[in-house]
């Protein structure tokens, strides 16, 4: 860690044109700045890191080992489609497309890699998260100023969401953790 950035590049005759800068190897797979780029325009809802895309990287890996059941093409063209409702127009995720140098394809692909981790997640981490009804009534209790208006019964269902979410964060972090530890990462800083 720590290295100067690595850039892919060739000469064209009198001087070296920067075709792409590396960010990241993670486990001798590359990561590029424009993976930033099209993470940022397609799939995340916040800025987008280095470590995010090393830790996706590490999921989808893990995802290719453990997953029996690839992604159906129907799911792949939901979520391609729930990618195009964000942008006001077809021009507006076409110049995106272009911006990011995709093609629908390429999308479609990098849209395949994220339902293998969606995968991995629901088979290995969330369909082991239980709640129970102490820590439903616990965390009611905990934050009765939040749920002012309802009863716990009403409250229910979104505290159970709730606490299914942090109980989900937390055992991906765990999850990444060792993942992580056995992994072979060479970051490159700006």
């Amino acid at each position: 860690m720590g290295a100067a950035p690595e850039v892919i590049g060739y000469t064209n005759g009198t001087a070296t044109v920067v075709a792409e800068q590396i960010i990241a190897v993670v486990n001798g797979q590359l990561l590029f700045q424009s993976d930033l780029l099209r993470d940022q325009t397609f799939f995340s809802a916040t800025t987008s890191t280095t470590e995010k895309l090393v830790d996706d990287k590490l999921l989808l890996i893990e995802a290719k080992r453990f997953v029996l059941a690839p992604p159906q093409e129907e799911e792949i063209d939901l979520a391609f489609k729930e990618i195009q409702k964000k942008f006001s127009d077809e021009a507006a995720f076409q110049n995106a497309l272009k911006e990011t140098g995709l093609t629908s394809a390429g999308l479609k692909r990098e849209i395949l890699d994220r339902l293998w981790v969606k995968k991995l997640i629901q088979d290995r981490i969330t369909f082991f998260i239980f709640i129970t009804d102490e820590e439903i009534s616990q965390y009611y209790q905990q934050h009765q100023n939040d749920f002012l208006q309802h009863e716990l019964q009403d409250a229910e269902a979104k505290i159970r969401a709730i606490l299914e979410k942090e109980k989900e964060t937390m055992k991906i972090r765990e999850y990444l953790s060792r993942i992580t530890s056995q992994a072979n990462i060479n970051v490159h800083v700006r």
